[in-house]
């Protein structure tokens, strides 16, 4: 249930992944064997990297979401680039999704906002330790477009919040441990094993600092936007809110 409390739903629509990619097969014991851009704002319709359970040993790159033309040039709903766990675990369709093809999402830190006014949020980065990477839940599916042809793509699983996030939206990714992570890829955990393991995401040691409004353009990706910067709204204007 989300809590009552909660004031700001919140869309995690940018997350970054920038360590060298032999950090990467280390960390989750897989290969790559396709081209690594890293990225300091990596966000929905662009292809990113998963590791799927139906290949658990290497890495594959889907789409976030889908693209501008597998939705007809549509405006792109947050709910195909997120999935809350509720209807993840309570629609048919999701749960079919859910019991059969899972991923873990590999980042170095998300972004979230702090909403200060309806008008006025802050930018700011979530990182464990030394920026070191870790997993986010999801779900992944593989479709044909109008034109024939075949695409992958992947959710992020997002959860309530709990500390420290709590005071900036109301939901958060769902950040798997290495224990959890191991159960979400096996195919044996079945649904109810998979709701214990949303319903027990703790984020403990989750760091945060302000950053710049600067992520909001795409066109910005280098590794000035996770440095920590005086808080300031999305329009550039300074707060006093820390």
């Amino acid at each position: 249930m989300r809590p009552k409390h909660a004031i700001f739903p919140s869309v995690y629509d940018r997350y970054t992944i920038f360590c060298p990619i032999e950090e990467l097969e280390q960390k989750f014991s897989v290969k790559n064997q396709n081209p690594y851009q890293e990225s300091y704002n990596a966000a929905p319709a662009q292809r990113l990297p998963v590791i799927t359970n139906k290949k658990p040993g290497q890495i594959q790159y889907f789409h976030w979401g889908i693209t501008d033309t597998m939705a007809n040039n549509k405006s792109i709903s947050p709910r195909l680039f997120n999935l809350t766990s509720d209807n993840a675990l309570q629609r048919p369709a999701y749960k079919k999704i859910l019991q059969a093809d899972r991923c873990l999402i590999l980042v170095n830190g998300f972004y979230v906002w702090k909403q200060l006014s309806k008008k006025q949020r802050v930018p700011y980065f979530c990182y464990y330790k030394y920026q070191l990477p870790f997993a986010i839940a999801g779900v992944w599916e593989e479709f044909d477009d109008l034109q024939g042809n075949v695409n992958s793509t992947f959710n992020m699983l997002v959860v309530p919040s709990s500390e420290p996030l709590q005071d900036y939206q109301e939901d958060m990714p769902a950040i798997l441990n290495s224990e959890q992570a191991a159960s979400w890829m096996n195919d044996d955990t079945n649904l109810s094993q998979l709701g214990e393991i949303l319903d027990n995401i703790a984020p403990g040691g989750l760091k945060m600092h302000a950053v710049s409004p600067r992520l909001t353009d795409l066109k910005n990706n280098d590794e000035g936007l996770v440095k920590p910067a005086p808080p300031a709204d999305q329009f550039g204007n300074y707060t006093l809110f820390s």
